[in-house]
């Protein structure tokens, strides 16, 4: 199967890739202002990332901004589509998040319908290649007491990201 091939009727792995550019660019920006992630880590978490879409195990991506304390600020949502050919596009809005010290970046996935019906011995082996030094996660995909805000939408054909902000309004 070539890396062109079709997935669906409505986009490919050249789709997916497109739309991560994006999410890559605001990764980079966040973790570039925040000073909280290298560029080394931004593009090995990229890629990571990357490879669990590119294998439609992908539902959801979290970054989350952690104050010394612990509490959450903070947060973008990007929340996987396959019917996003009607999306128009966005002009997304910046960023902007007050950096503390003691601050922490960190990434959390929520896989998908299709990663939870593999064996177990393929999520092993498909984690050593891809998902080596990721820790599990007890976050439930809950904000209490933050405002959630669509503020982009990410798209290639029929693959999207719909990107959500996350924070006090």
């Amino acid at each position: 199967m070539s890396d062109t091939s079709s997935r669906t009727d409505t986009y490919n792995k050249d789709d997916i890739q497109r739309v991560f550019a994006s999410f890559a660019a605001d990764y980079k920006m966040v973790a570039e202002w925040t000073k909280l992630h290298s560029r080394a880590l931004v593009d090995e978490r990229t890629s990571q990332i990357r490879a669990l879409a590119e294998s439609e195990y992908l539902d959801q991506v979290h970054l989350q901004r952690h104050t010394a304390s612990g509490a959450i600020p903070d947060a973008v949502i990007y929340r996987v589509s396959t019917k996003a050919s009607t999306w128009s596009a966005d002009r997304p809005s910046s960023l902007k998040w007050q950096v503390g010290s003691g601050d922490t970046l960190r990434i959390v996935v929520f896989f998908s319908k299709k990663w939870t019906e593999l064996p177990q011995s393929e999520r092993n082996k498909f984690s050593k290649e891809h998902l080596k030094d990721w820790d599990d996660s007890d976050f439930n995909g809950e904000y209490e007491g933050l405002v959630e805000v669509a503020t982009a939408k990410y798209s290639s054909r029929g693959y999207g990201l719909e990107r959500t902000q996350v924070g006090h309004q």
